[in-house]
């Protein structure tokens, strides 16, 4: 708007003000803050929710002593315009503004500082979700709701498929006060597809692996293995078994079957009807289990050659202890079945 029709717009405000308040016109206008200067004292954090209307945004600052009247503030942003730019946010604001201080404050935009958020290899979507809660403005439910809609999707995602889970990379992230659940899902998934594209794939993918059916195994070995030098050997074991048609097995399945992080698994938790139980469901689950890191996917593109089946822990440093044979597996069992780590 022109500055001869604000100016226009303001003195009919001004006029109609002035005939509702009668002689005391002035004094009218300047308590509910359209006229006269700021009385600043204190400050009060003001936080503008997404989509808030003028009217909304009016009664907050209100409410929080910012400016000491909504009508004024609204009048304010008739007479200057910008309701549409105010952004949401987080907004350190001092007390006892005029309506057109208050305007300009927020048309500054909010604080632009951030919190520093880590997620760990092996992190499941209610991992990041509960994290997210914790240390932002980000509602865990929200994220939760978005990453298992398809409304946000990866190029590795094949179709059915509407979960991002194992396609979200784990890493430390800076989130914004703008940020919402959707910036911060593209941003992971960005970073996936990113990290995911330097990984050559094209020895499983020779074999029949499809990107996605790896990225799944790496879940798996990023939930398995505890050392590194361990994890394209553990994907061997997974490949072979796959090749042979024998049941995975792999307790980390049951753990995300079971939708906790356990530690010891009952015999009731073993037979948990899931398809992600790979004790007793042949092949691959459904999804990844959780967010493999870098080496995991290496390691699921190229596993070691080996004809091992089977593997067990055998100290608390991680280390596992391998075998081709089912009585090697339970020999190697017997040894180390006192371990408690």
């Amino acid at each position: 708007m022109s500055r001869g029709g604000r100016l226009l717009r303001f003195l009919v405000v001004v006029a109609l003000l002035a005939g509702l308040a009668a002689a005391g016109g002035f004094f009218y206008l300047r308590s509910i803050g359209l006229w006269g200067a700021s009385r600043p004292h204190g400050s009060t954090e003001v936080r503008i929710p997404q989509g808030a209307s003028g009217a909304e945004v009016s009664e907050l600052l209100e409410t929080s002593g910012v400016v000491p009247s909504a009508l004024g503030f609204r009048l304010a942003l008739n007479i200057e315009g910008g309701a549409e730019d105010i952004q949401a946010g987080r907004y350190e604001l001092p007390k006892g503004l005029s309506a057109r201080s208050a305007l300009q404050a927020l048309l500054e935009g909010p604080e632009q500082s951030f919190i520093t958020v880590t997620f760990p290899e092996g992190s499941w979507i209610e991992d990041f979700a509960a994290t997210l809660e914790k240390l932002t403005d980000i509602s865990g439910d929200k994220f939760t709701r978005l990453a298992t809609s398809g409304k946000v999707r990866s190029r590795l995602q094949p179709k059915g498929v509407d979960t991002l889970e194992g396609l979200i990379w784990p890493s430390t992230y800076q989130v914004v006060r703008k940020d919402d659940a959707r910036s911060v899902a593209v941003r992971m998934v960005t970073e996936f597809e990113r990290r995911a594209a330097s990984v050559d794939f094209s020895e499983v993918q020779g074999t029949g692996v499809s990107l996605y059916q790896a990225v799944v195994v790496a879940s798996m070995i990023e939930a398995e293995a505890m050392l590194d030098s361990e994890r394209a050997k553990i994907a061997r074991v997974i490949y072979n078994r796959l090749q042979q048609g024998i049941p995975l097995g792999i307790d980390a399945t049951v753990n995300y079957a079971l939708g906790e992080h356990k530690r010891e698994l009952t015999e009731s938790d073993l037979a948990v009807d899931s398809p992600y139980n790979t004790r007793v469901v042949a092949g691959l689950p459904p999804t990844p289990i959780g967010a493999p890191g870098l080496a995991s996917l290496e390691a699921a593109a190229r596993p070691l050659e080996g004809d091992w089946l089977y593997y067990v822990l055998k100290n608390c440093r991680g280390a596992h202890a391998f075998s081709v044979s089912y009585d090697d597996f339970l020999s190697n069992k017997a040894a180390y079945q006192e371990l408690s780590c």
